[in-house]
């Protein structure tokens, strides 16, 4: 046996023990074992050196801390887990990784992560078994993994039903985000920020839709809008994982996330269901991360029932694409009335939809138009743009100020006068 195995082994059973009888929180839990491994460690070599003159080498320290590592945290990837500006880690296979950093750029992971196919399918799996909130499979009869890992990150994977198998995580780095950090960057103009800031503030709160494709800063803007709601309201967040993290800032948050069944095929719980039980959650805001299909209905209901303030991402390349698609996902509900009926009524309830845009050449996103709606003469969404590039490149610009008067009257009551703003065209 190899001096880095015979460490491991005098290592392993202290660390689990001690894990077995900590209460502390999991990062004091982790530096603790991580202590415990480096005083295991050096008390070991030295008896070696004293020995038999042998040493480690840096190959079997660096063994030693994934193997902890894998222990503790999420083995070969938690390195780049600790780097703050991964945003996305991909897989193709045991032998090919790339970094998506913070800024559009990418990385390639020098080296192989895993030595073969099969290591990456066991470590995967026992990510599923032990790191997730709640404990799944990752085999040839669940060849498809989506997981949250208890820190938060997004995984998904998959085998058999892919040439090799493949891995991505979905970092969350910016958890606390102010729409001054947006203008400071450029997302937004600061007389747009102005605008979006006093139409979500109480008491008169805007309902805010936010569009784009993947991966344009939707989620990132909401987060900083939710900046914005009052210390005294109650807040219900629906997730499919959860991206928001208000709960980490607000004080009144009822925040839920779906969850998938376990490995028996029990215990699903849906968005469209969660959408349903929030109208019974007496929230003064119901915010989605994302409007997919059904919860749609669920959404523009309380938008139109007192619930004041609320706010949702859904994919789309224009906000009248973004309205369009929710009637859709309202009629695909089997719950809804006639289409006319929604395009009017999602019309009244709407009142500003933000589109948001990401240019991969250079990593930049941020806001590329801020439209109201004004009504739905023959069934069609009227709308206004307020702000927005004329194009891609440029600047956010005011193109004219709010038409809609119940639009003008929440931004009054959430501190902007827009009345000395030019009509525009």
């Amino acid at each position: 046996m190899s001096l880095r195995e015979d460490i491991w082994n005098l290592v392993l059973p202290r660390v689990q023990e001690y894990r077995l009888a900590a209460s502390d929180e999991p990062h004091v839990v982790a530096e603790r074992c991580r202590q415990i491994a480096r005083e295991v460690t050096a008390d070991r070599e030295a008896e070696s050196l004293d020995a038999a003159g042998l040493g480690l080498a840096d190959a079997d320290v660096e063994w030693l801390d994934e193997q902890l590592d894998a222990l503790l945290g999420a083995g070969p990837i938690e390195r780049y887990l600790r780097r703050g500006d991964v945003e996305n880690i991909w897989v193709f296979g045991p032998h090919r990784g790339v970094l998506g950093l913070s800024g559009g750029r990418q990385e390639r992971i020098e080296g192989p992560l895993f030595a073969n196919e099969d290591e990456m399918i066991r470590y995967v799996s026992h990510l599923a078994t032990t790191h997730g909130q709640t404990g799944r499979r990752f085999d040839h009869s669940a060849p498809l993994l989506d997981l949250r890992l208890r820190t938060g990150e997004r995984i998904f994977a998959a085998m058999a039903v892919c040439g090799a198998p493949y891995l991505t995580v979905r970092c969350h780095r910016h958890r606390l985000i102010r729409l001054d950090d947006l203008v400071a960057n450029g997302s937004l103009s600061a007389q747009a920020g102005e605008l979006v800031a006093a139409a979500v503030r109480p008491p008169a709160p805007a309902n805010v839709l936010i569009c784009g494709a993947l991966g344009s800063g939707k989620t990132t803007l909401l987060r900083a809008l939710l900046g914005e709601v009052g210390d005294h309201e109650i807040v219900c967040t629906l997730e499919q994982t959860f991206e928001l993290f208000l709960d980490d800032t607000h004080p009144h948050t009822f925040a839920v996330e779906t969850r998938e069944a376990n490995s028996d095929g029990e215990g699903e719980i849906g968005m469209e269901e969660l959408a349903k039980r929030s109208l019974r959650s007496g929230a003064d805001r119901v915010i989605v991360g994302e409007l997919r299909g059904p919860e749609a209905a669920t959404f523009l209901s309380a938008c139109g029932t007192g619930s004041d303030g609320s706010m949702a991402t859904i994919h789309a390349s224009s906000p009248r694409q973004a309205l369009s698609r929710l009637v859709r996902y309202c009629l695909a509900s089997g719950l809804a009335g006639a289409q006319s009926a929604l395009i009017q009524e999602a019309a009244e309830v709407i009142h500003l939809v933000v589109h948001m845009h990401s240019d991969p050449r250079t990593g930049f996103r941020g806001v590329h138009t801020i439209t109201e709606v004004l009504g739905s003469p023959g069934d069609r969404f009227d709308t206004h743009d307020i702000f927005g590039r004329r194009q891609r490149s440029q600047p956010l610009t005011l193109l004219g100020r709010p038409r809609n008067p119940d639009v003008v009257e929440r931004l009054a009551e959430g501190g902007l006068d827009v009345s000395g703003w030019p009509a525009g065209a």
